[in-house]
């Protein structure tokens, strides 16, 4: 059973044409203002306070599945591995302040969330773990994801995953220690 979270009353102005389109985004999501408010400070506070620190830039899917496809396949490989051995350890280090199982899995669970890496889903089973992740940037990214992934658990927490790739997914599972 989850804890109940407290919440705090907090009022604010702003400007009527911010107030007229945040009761259309409101509306067109079948929520409150008030949640749709909820939803924005919290994506401030799990992700855009740090990726600011970062220089992340934010692109168009279809540019990014465009600049990959003009990568070769040897290249894409090198850049993930590259990529997973420093970055996933920085950012949970930065975000929780240590590299662990349960930190990694919040680390991925944010990068699919407003990272746009992909849709996930995290399975266990005892000690047995299975992480997928979905999306729609084609083979090179799950290519880049499986190297990506295997480089970064090795490097931040010590497991090596078992991986298998499709065109648009790609299946991690691994045992807890």
């Amino acid at each position: 059973m989850q804890k109940a979270r407290k919440t705090r009353l907090r009022t604010f102005r702003v400007e009527e044409e911010l107030d007229s389109l945040l009761q259309k985004d409101a509306k067109s999501k079948g929520i409150s203002v008030n949640s749709l408010l909820s939803v924005i400070l919290t994506k401030y506070a799990e992700w855009d306070r740090y990726v600011e620190r970062f220089s992340v830039i934010t692109m168009k899917k279809e540019s990014f599945k465009t600049m990959l496809s003009a990568i070769g396949d040897d290249k894409v490989t090198d850049i993930s591995q590259e990529l997973g051995d420093k970055v996933p350890s920085q950012f949970i280090l930065f975000w929780f302040k240590k590299n662990t199982l349960e930190n990694y899995l919040k680390y991925i669970s944010l990068i699919c969330k407003h990272g746009g890496f992909g849709q996930f889903e995290i399975e266990q089973e005892g000690r047995e773990y299975t992480i997928t992740l979905i999306h729609e940037l084609g083979e090179k990214w799950s290519n880049f994801l499986a190297n990506w992934m295997k480089a970064g658990m090795k490097s931040a927490i010590g497991i090596v995953p078992r991986i298998d790739v499709m065109q648009n997914s790609v299946i991690t599972k691994f045992t807890a220690p």
